[in-house]
């Protein structure tokens, strides 16, 4: 799935101009940042949930690239700010230059963080940065180290299925930063990886027990647990209770897209929820992700990939 995600020829093919497939209307939240800002702002207005932007244009080398994806997101930094939102933007390393060199890389974030930082100050204003593939692991924890020490406002992102984890987790728990968990999508095998559905999800909940102790409370961590499985959630919301954690220092992060019904369920429980909020033209790299992670959408892509006639198939597929 990954190695379809990343095809240029797939990519043209269903990224026709003048045209916006089921599958990216499903899983983006809109094509420029304007669009996006307009469904966050409903998201908060409609059901009080928040919203982590991520600019579509990922694994991408070329300069003038690299600047256009730094520009959109502190496009849409601004305009956060400026609509009184929660100034939290998601950023994969090789959208903001790692291809082209960690040096640049590390300058477009401080870049984005620092427009972050000069907005109106909320609680969870932050650049997160987004784990990608295992190789990206270390550079990406490097860069997290880096703008903490610069004193700029920034998160990372875990994965469970990764066997390195329960180290590079043990590192971040005395720090005042925010923590996301996922179960991850970048899979390689036996040797790096937890193999199988109940292998990941023992490990998320192990991590999640770390992340929800007593002493990473007092340092001031702010846990974030991107996941749909609700048995899991419910497991996550009696261990914070039992350690003391208040709904308010903690929250849940799902895709936009994945489980609306749910999101609502749990923010009129009380608890905090995020939606992951994708943006712009490059759709098919993140929809296809989505798509593969439930076996039962495969159907999609093959739809996607038909062309306009087939989309009453994909709405009839989703429903």
């Amino acid at each position: 799935m990954i190695h379809l995600a990343r095809s240029e020829q797939v990519k043209h093919l269903v990224q026709r101009p003048g045209r916006t497939p089921w599958l990216a209307r499903r899983f983006v939240g809109g094509t420029d940042a304007d669009a996006a800002l307009t469904t966050a702002q409903r998201l908060r207005d409609d059901m009080d949930i928040s919203s982590s932007l991520f600019y579509l244009g990922e694994y991408v080398d070329a300069p003038y690239l690299v600047e256009h994806n730094v520009e959109e997101m502190i496009s849409a930094v601004r305009l956060l700010g400026a609509r009184g939102l929660d100034v939290n933007m998601s950023a994969d390393p090789t959208a903001i230059g790692y291809m082209a060199g960690q040096d640049l890389c590390r300058r477009n974030a401080e870049r984005v963080a620092e427009a972050i930082s000069a907005q109106p100050a909320r609680a969870r204003n932050c650049l997160m940065l987004d784990m990608e593939d295992l190789s990206l692991v270390a550079p990406t924890l490097a860069l997290h180290q880096h703008l903490l020490k610069q004193g700029l406002p920034v998160a990372v992102t875990l994965q469970s299925r990764l066997r390195r984890t329960e180290d590079d987790l043990a590192c971040l728990l005395g720090q005042p930063t925010a923590v996301r968990l996922v179960k991850g999508a970048f899979p390689l095998g036996p040797e790096h990886d937890l193999q199988g559905r109940p292998a990941i999800t023992a490990s998320y909940l192990a991590l999640a027990k770390a992340m929800l102790s007593s002493q990473a409370r007092h340092a001031g961590s702010y846990p974030v647990f991107a996941t749909h499985d609700e048995v899991l959630a419910r497991q996550l919301i009696d261990l914070a209770r039992a350690n003391g954690w208040s709904p308010a220092q903690y929250e849940f992060e799902m895709l936009y897209g994945v489980r609306p019904d749910w999101q609502q369920s749990l923010r009129t429980e009380g608890f905090s929820v995020r939606v992951y909020l994708p943006f712009g033209l490059d759709w098919w790299p993140y929809a296809a992700r989505r798509v593969g992670e439930n076996p039962r959408n495969l159907l999609l892509l093959g739809r996607a990939l038909l062309g306009p006639k087939y989309e009453h198939v994909n709405r009839a597929a989703a429903s």
